[in-house]
């Protein structure tokens, strides 16, 4: 305080210094005075016509977008205006008004090569210790998660912090031993220089963090080695630019040369620093565009993808509007520009980083899925397939809500809207309530599904004393279908009902929707009441064999409205119950395999039944014939074919079984029947010929006569 009090009484004693402060005042004032001229004018129109009440105001869409347009407008006026005064100190430096204190600069110049050639050099050496340990331990991490990587980053970048303090604190002592005794203290110019080295290298430090370079092994971006070089270099040139030159340039010239070349040297270095930013973004606008696509096309999550690309189409705006903005501040609010822009720029990546960080938290929590225990899987092996169907669900809320989350501190930090007094006295923590509350009735509805989802499994492994029906099973299906739709729509209604929207109008609508549905889709609701009425009936239950609508096949799975049965070629049949007329179901109670046997007629009837009775006790005694109930039902002779008199008798099986119990028959029966000799007749022909004509002769025999025919021609 005591250096800036005797600088501001020297700068008052020179008449040159004290003439351009001013004319600085009076450039500053002069553009005050138009902006509250006009606010002046407006207010004093506002008082003449308040008491005149009957003239409307017009406060439509249109008049408050031209009144916000001219907001916008008066204030880059006011900026222009602004910079004009400013850069009137170089015109003072030129003209000769204002003078340059050689001596002062010399003096200084020393100063600040002696403390930043201390610090550097400490700052460098540090760092250059420190690379072997660096590169050991990233070695090391690279092989090992996302997560170890990311906190050895972080040890780095502490460590990096302690070498930045320790070369200041080179600095300090460097300035104390060289420039004075210890007891001196430093001077206001060595102490500028200080804070300037290390703002300016906690920024670079922020930027190199963000890019790492030179650890690819450690980097938390997805770009290659090139690029980050690219950005780090880039970045950092402007950084230190920016730092160097409004923390140190500036003070130093309003010292030693005069304020108003110090407060035109300020506007200059925002304008080259935001020129060359805005350059570096053009410039590279379509390069990271297409990184950004490509690298959003890999992603697996939906919402992740869509949102990294249309990041990459607005990337570029969203920069210069950053740009912009910092410019802004820096020329309207000189004096706290360094504390708003660093703050709400370090703020700014820290909340990108940790919204980016918990982001992918989140998703390699769970990239391989939720592992239940394995006796917990052996009793519900659905119960972890149910979790993990719904945990990418949950994340991509948690995503959309981190992002919100961001956005919302983001808007705080920049005062672009006051999102804590919003939460917190507006109607903000009303709607967080809300949206937690309908959160909670999500998660508590989704418990309950699957729970009761989970009583069902069980109740459908059974016991290891009970036999789980097909029925059961079969309602247990339709039961889950009912109890999932049911649990939707509760779950629907209550969570709306808890964001404020009213369900009445809402449950009416969709009676009348029913109703109207149910006259347009006639066809569906009587699917429904057949279907009902086959289950009341126990007509077909998943796994049976039935016949419906002409077709064969094994029932696979029942819904309210359709069944879905695989024929024997394995085609997939979808059969609504609305074209069921009849259901022929060989699951029901037991089975018959009907074996109907041919043997010739001059076959002995007893000889062949016993042998058929001898084939049936022979499978009797093969693990094929399991499946037999009771003994062979015999009916003996059924019909009298042309080369054939049929013989038939019944196997009763479980149901079924009666198809493999055949099969199975049949090979018994062919061999029971080749050791007693017994024919199974096949169709034959047999030719007569006619007497007194000569035989015919065949093909084989007519190509051997003419074949010696023409020999002997020859």
């Amino acid at each position: 305080m005591a250096e800036a009090r005797d600088a501001l009484v020297k700068v008052l004693q020179d008449p040159a210094g004290r003439a351009a402060l001013i004319g600085l005042l009076e450039g500053l004032g002069q553009a005050e005075q138009a902006g509250g001229g006009a606010s002046g004018a407006a207010d004093g129109a506002a008082s003449v016509a308040a008491p005149a009440e009957a003239v409307p105001q017009d406060d439509t869409f249109a008049v408050r977008v031209g009144a916000y347009t001219k907001y916008v407008i008066d204030d880059f006026i006011k900026v222009a205006e602004r910079m004009t005064v400013s850069l009137r100190g170089f015109q003072l430096l030129a003209t000769g008004e204002v003078t340059v204190k050689w001596d002062r600069i010399r003096h200084t110049a020393l100063e600040l090569l002696v403390v930043f050639g201390c610090a550097f050099a400490v700052y460098w050496l540090l760092r250059q210790m420190g690379r072997p340990v660096a590169d050991r331990l990233e070695k090391q991490a690279g092989q090992r998660g996302w997560l170890l990587r990311a906190g050895l980053l972080l040890f780095l970048a502490f460590a990096d912090v302690i070498a930045l303090l320790l070369g200041a604190v080179a600095g300090y002592a460097a300035a104390l031993i060289h420039f004075g005794p210890l007891q001196g203290g430093l001077s206001l110019f060595e102490t500028l220089a200080l804070n300037a080295f290390v703002i300016t290298g906690l920024a670079r430090l922020a930027v190199r963090i963000t890019f790492s370079p030179a650890r690819e092994k450690l980097r938390l971006l997805p770009v290659s080695n090139t690029h980050a070089r690219y950005w780090s270099r880039r970045l950092g040139f402007v950084v230190s630019f920016l730092g160097y030159g409004v923390m140190l340039a500036v003070p130093v010239a309003n010292l030693t040369i005069s304020i108003a070349v110090g407060n035109a040297l300020r506007v200059l270095v925002v304008l080259l620093a935001t020129a060359i930013a805005a350059i570096i973004v053009l410039v590279n606008r379509n390069d990271v565009k297409t990184s950004m696509a490509a690298y959003a096309h890999s992603l697996e999550g939906e919402i992740g993808r869509h949102a990294l690309l249309a990041l990459s189409r607005v990337w570029a705006p969203l920069a210069l509007l950053y740009i912009l903005v910092v410019f802004g501040i820096w020329i309207t609010r000189p004096f706290e520009a360094t504390r708003v822009v660093v703050t709400g720029t370090g703020l700014t990546m820290l909340t990108v980083l940790g919204a980016m960080l918990l982001s992918l938290m989140m998703t390699r929590a769970i990239s391989g899925g939720i592992r239940l225990p394995d006796d917990l899987k052996e009793t519900l092996p659905e119960l972890e397939g149910r979790v993990n169907r719904f945990i990418p669900h949950v994340l991509q809320v948690l995503r959309v809500l981190v992002g919100l989350l961001a956005g919302a501190i983001l808007l705080q930090v920049w005062s672009v809207l006051d999102v804590t007094g919003w939460l917190f006295e507006g109607a903000g923590g009303g709607l967080m309530g809300r949206l937690a509350s309908a959160l909670v009735i999500v998660l508590v509805c989704f418990g309950i599904w699957l729970a009761v989802m989970s009583w069902t499994d069980l109740r459908l492994k059974g016991r290891n004393d009970s036999i789980i029906s097909s029925r059961e099973r079969t309602l247990f299906q339709l039961f889950r279908n009912a109890f999932t739709v049911i649990v939707i729509i509760m779950a629907a209604l209550l969570a709306l009902s808890e964001l404020g929207v009213d369900i009445g109008p809402l449950i009416a609508g969709a009676g009348v929707l029913g109703l109207a549905v149910s006259f347009g889709a006639q066809t569906l609701v009587k699917d429904i009441i057949t279907g009902a009425f086959i289950q009341i009936e126990n007509a077909i239950n998943e796994g049976d064999v039935v016949t419906v609508a002409g077709i064969t096949g094994s029932v696979e799975r029942l819904t309210v409205r359709s069944l879905r049965m695989r024929d024997v070629n394995g085609t997939t049949h979808i059969i609504p119950f609305s074209s069921v007329d009849m259901v022929s179901n060989f699951m029901r109670d037991f089975s018959f395999h009907v074996a109907e046997i041919g043997v010739a007629y001059n076959t002995d009837i007893a000889k062949a039944k016993a042998a058929m009775k001898e084939a049936f006790d022979r499978l009797k005694g093969l693990p094929a014939g399991g499946s037999i109930i009771g003994d062979l039902d015999m009916h003996g002779v059924t019909a009298f074919g042309d080369s054939a008199i049929t013989l038939r008798a019944r196997i009763k099986t479980f149901p079924g079984a009666q198809w493999a119990t055949g099969r199975a028959y049949n090979e018994q029966l062919k061999i029971v029947f080749d050791e007693h000799g017994i024919e199974i007749p096949f169709p034959q022909v047999t030719c007569h010929v006619a007497e007194g004509r000569p035989p015919m002769l065949t093909q084989e025999d007519q190509s051997k006569g003419s074949g010696s025919g023409s020999a002997s021609a020859t």
